[in-house]
């Protein structure tokens, strides 16, 4: 058996009811989390009680309460950098969130015996998941890994987020944490590529990633990006600000500019169709490109009540992988 701790590092915002199931699910783990960090955005009565009543989700739980909303990936931040006094150098984070409850109840035991066979064979091992991707840079998008490829270790760019993300804290430690500035969006994408520039290796699990995208009727889907416009919302925003941040950061500057044009451009084809959506999309990716470009990060735009339940994929929008 593994000496390897397991921590986990929960970033809940306005949502306690879902808090309250998502702490539940992590009881009912046959492999049960040996330390806990909730890092909680807007304290409340309710996150309190949920977390009070919470004793059997980990061996220990902190419940660290923000002053101000510091974003999902300023929360992970927050949790990493304390996990990082606690923890040892071969122990494991897993990146958890408070509406995407654990799927299953073998599943933080699936990944760490799967964690401990990548490190076997390859001691570079940053982390591991259910599933991940691979960056293409000269578009600036997250390519979808053919459904053919799902099966035993899967090598990825970055494991990708609401996928159980478990992180080595060595690498962690010797790279950096999350980057809090992004806000939102992009979280695991940016660790990941930055972690992969410096010399460390991601893996996805192909047999539990093939078994959710045939849970999810996902199989066989080709997913490109369109022309027409979907809603707008302040997750469009960071999205598309954080992705010209990433690729300028990463001295991709020449797809910085593909991807910003690509962005003001493809409302314009729209105007004619839908001239108040493609107005709205204009001006949101015009405010994102700017502050892309300019650096203008942290929290620049309020998150709305209406997206309160979405997903914290932390990708570029092209579908769920």
């Amino acid at each position: 058996m593994s000496e390897r701790r397991l921590f986990g590092v929960l970033v809940t915002f306005r949502r306690p009811a879902a808090l309250a199931i998502t702490l539940q699910r992590l009881s009912e783990q046959d492999r049960r989390l040996d330390h806990l960090v909730v890092v909680d955005n807007a304290p409340t009565a309710e996150s309190r009680d949920a977390i009070a009543g919470a004793e059997g989700a980990a061996g220990a739980i902190e419940h660290l309460e923000m002053p101000e909303n510091v974003g999902f990936t300023g929360g992970v931040a927050v949790g990493m950098r304390h996990v990082l006094e606690l923890g040892d150098d071969q122990d494991w984070i897993v990146v958890l969130d408070d509406d995407d409850p654990v799927p299953y109840a073998t599943a933080f035991s699936e990944l760490e015996q799967f964690g401990e066979q990548m490190l076997a064979r390859d001691p570079r091992t940053a982390g591991v998941g259910i599933s991940g991707g691979r960056f293409d840079w000269r578009r600036g998008r997250i390519i979808r890994v053919r459904d053919r490829e799902l099966h035993g270790p899967v090598a990825v760019d970055h494991v990708a987020g609401n996928q159980l993300p478990f992180y080595l804290v060595r690498a962690v430690r010797e790279a950096g944490t999350f980057h809090a500035p992004l806000f939102f969006g992009l979280s695991e994408i940016e660790f990941g590529l930055r972690l992969s520039r410096a010399g460390y290796s991601f893996y996805a699990h192909g047999d539990l990633w093939r078994r959710r995208r045939e849970d999810a009727g996902r199989l066989g889907l080709d997913l490109r990006p369109g022309w027409r416009l979907g809603p707008t919302n302040w997750r469009r925003y960071y999205v598309l600000r954080n992705s010209i941040y990433m690729l300028r950061r990463f001295d991709h500057t020449n797809t910085a500019f593909r991807v910003a044009l690509v962005n003001l451009v493809k409302p314009l084809v729209n105007l004619p169709l839908d001239p108040r959506l493609a107005i709205r999309h204009l001006a949101t990716n015009l405010r994102a490109c700017r502050d892309g470009w300019t650096g203008r990060m942290g929290r620049q735009v309020e998150p709305d009540a209406d997206a309160r339940h979405a997903r914290k994929a932390g990708a570029v929008p092209v579908g769920r992988r």
